[in-house]
């Protein structure tokens, strides 16, 4: 079974990110097979594990959620063309080359949660920096399956050290 979660962003730009675990780790710190560096994204955010024919999403304590098609989930069966959103990313998971078309800018905007229902208190609208893939070339091999980095305007605040 080939999986790829594809990246989608608003812009409508799409990342592949081949899954060839049968255990994979999507979280912020180093030795996460998906590594994320945000704020919003736990150390170990969740796990995404393909046993049996099977894809299971489970949420590994996550202080902000993972989110499969809006709803946030501890554990769930996931299958071709779900959308999966940790930390304001959203990924469109693909199965056997299915879906085929992926509508990024769509697929984005249906994908991440809604954040009056998502959390009990209101949280301000923050404009995130666009992620961009770390080159193959500069990926520790051992630890990281996809490394993601982001630009920060000088003006605007830094993220915490990781």
């Amino acid at each position: 079974m080939e999986i790829v979660l594809i990246r989608v962003t608003e812009s409508g730009e799409q990342q592949p990110v081949p899954l060839s675990r049968k255990k994979t780790i999507i979280g912020r710190l180093d030795d996460c097979h998906i590594r994320i560096p945000i704020a919003g994204v736990s150390r170990k955010h969740c796990e995404i594990v393909v046993s049996d024919g099977s894809i299971t999403i489970n949420d590994l304590g996550s202080s902000n959620g993972t989110y499969v098609n809006q709803d946030r989930v501890e554990s769930q069966a996931i299958s071709a063309g779900d959308l999966i959103s940790v930390g304001g990313l959203v990924f469109v998971v693909r199965v056997n080359g299915e879906p085929g078309d992926i509508q990024a800018a769509m697929m984005y905007e249906d994908g991440l949660p809604d954040v009056a229902e998502a959390s009990a208190a209101p949280q301000a609208a923050v404009e995130k920096p666009e992620p961009k893939a770390v080159p193959a070339s500069l990926v520790n091999e051992d630890s990281s399956m996809m490394d993601f980095e982001f630009d920060f305007d000088d003006d605007e605040e830094e993220q915490p050290p990781l």
